[in-house]
């Protein structure tokens, strides 16, 4: 479990974090975060890289570009999938089991191709 410690007035280190980034599920990162930015963490390339470089930017959903509430956003994204002809469902490297086991009745709702980040 995630511990925090106090490193100055400016920095918080929270303790063996666990790396939900890919299947190895590490659980001994070092984290530390100043204001709402990551600015250091002792993991492999792949934490380091999706850590240091999280904004909460992407958290806001987009249709062409374009900010829209979660309702459209689901909407858009439903008459995509049923306009698809051979849709796949990829990555969930990152995902929680919940969500995959949703993903996997997505798939198999509009007959969508499933893989994970292993295969590549």
């Amino acid at each position: 479990m995630a511990t925090a410690a106090k490193a100055d007035e400016q920095t918080a280190v929270f303790n063996n974090v666990v790396c939900p980034f890919c299947a190895t599920l590490c659980d001994d990162l070092t984290v530390h975060v100043r204001g709402n930015q990551v600015v250091k963490v002792n993991g492999c390339n792949l934490s380091k890289g999706v850590f240091m470089n999280a904004h909460t930017e992407w958290a806001t959903p987009r249709v062409d570009g374009k900010r829209v509430d979660y309702d459209d956003a689901v909407d858009e994204a439903a008459r995509i999938l049923a306009r698809s002809v051979n849709p796949l469902i990829f990555g969930l490297a990152a995902t929680d089991v919940e969500a995959q086991k949703k993903c996997i009745e997505l798939a198999d709702l509009i007959g969508a191709n499933l893989d994970n980040a292993s295969s590549v």
